[in-house]
């Protein structure tokens, strides 16, 4: 079993030239044909859209790769377990909503009640189309291993399948039994080239040592563990950012005040009830107290008030001038693009 605090795990593992890169499964377990195989319609690239077949690699790298985990790998098992993800009947039982993106690194990332999936890109099972894009690149290779496997783990029986089906998880045109002959090659092709269960990780990206990663965890670590990740937008939103309004940050982050508020008024309550004693009111040590906690209430009080206060008015000015900074921007590129035109 490795161990889940390591840093440099990557250099312990055999490094694979692309002369020696191959897909993972064999021609004839391929699910797609080359035809068959279908792009987004557009990707982003910044603040504009571009064509998928302009830039191959840089699709891929945007459609594949997981750079935001690759910088907290290290510190990964505070947020998940090195376990394969349950699969999805065990995600539907636990009440979990299945919330897809197309955003690699948050591809089995949950939250609360919320699970968030990537759909399985219709051209990793297309065997010509590892050998033309994939098996080019070591990186490629290795992440596009590892969101198959992820698949393995979360279509293990026919249940599980037809909820991906549903979910529009897998292409639609692929079929129970279909499926069930790819991931016996695929993990088969996996332990070939490794020799056992536990080395074939050697073979996908270190990303998927992980299964399911808790969502606040990864704020967490984004946010104040990790100096070379700390920047103003991280701050603000952390790993990702599941809500830009400002009522559910507030409930998010200051939640707990409303708890603390209701057990002070059960206290003041209390003290109130004691003072009405004749026995309490000639007590000068309980008189001391009941002081003491009415200030701390008081000054408890207004200073959570200022500080959400505070919170707000930095938020909103962080937004506005965030939001003038990129429409300047966007302007000047427009301005710049219309030049070279001319």
């Amino acid at each position: 079993m490795f161990d889940p605090r390591a840093d440099n795990l990557d250099r312990t593992m055999p490094t694979l030239t692309t002369t020696e890169l191959k897909p993972p499964f064999a021609t004839e377990h391929s699910l797609v044909a080359p035809s068959q195989t279908i792009l987004p319609a557009a990707v982003r690239r910044g603040h504009a859209l571009a064509s998928p077949e302009n830039d191959p690699p840089a699709f891929l790298s945007d459609e594949l790769l997981t750079p935001k985990l690759d910088r907290l790998h290290a510190y990964l098992w505070v947020a998940g377990l090195p376990v394969p993800a349950r699969p999805l009947q065990r995600q539907r039982m636990m009440k979990r909503a299945i919330f897809l993106t197309e955003r690699a690194d948050e591809h089995l990332v949950w939250h609360q009640d919320r699970l968030f999936l990537k759909p399985l890109p219709n051209f990793l099972l297309c065997h010509d189309f590892w050998e033309q894009n994939l098996c080019q690149d070591p990186a490629l290779h290795k992440s596009a291993c590892g969101m198959l496997l992820s698949y393995a783990w979360l279509v293990e029986h026919e249940s599980d399948f037809r909820l991906a089906k549903e979910l529009g998880l897998l292409p639609g045109d692929v079929q129970w039994h279909a499926w069930v002959g790819f991931m016996k090659g695929f993990l088969a092709s996996l332990n070939k080239s490794t020799g056992t269960d536990m080395d074939m990780m050697d073979h996908v990206d270190r990303r998927y040592q992980y299964g399911e990663l808790r969502l606040s965890r990864l704020n967490m670590l984004t946010r104040y563990f990790l100096p070379s990740l700390w920047s103003r937008r991280n701050f603000v939103f952390g790993f990702t950012s599941t809500s830009t309004w400002y009522t559910a940050f507030f409930e998010r982050n200051f939640g707990w005040l409303l708890g603390v508020f209701i057990y002070l008024n059960v206290i003041l309550t209390a003290l109130q009830v004691g003072l009405a004693t004749r026995v309490l009111q000639e007590s000068e040590q309980f008189q001391n107290i009941s002081y003491a906690v009415i200030l701390i209430s008081i000054l408890g009080l207004a200073l959570g008030v200022v500080l959400i206060l505070l919170v707000w008015v930095t938020l909103f000015c962080y937004h506005l001038l965030s939001t003038l900074a990129l429409t300047k921007e966007v302007r000047r590129r427009e301005i710049l693009s219309r030049e070279k035109d001319v």
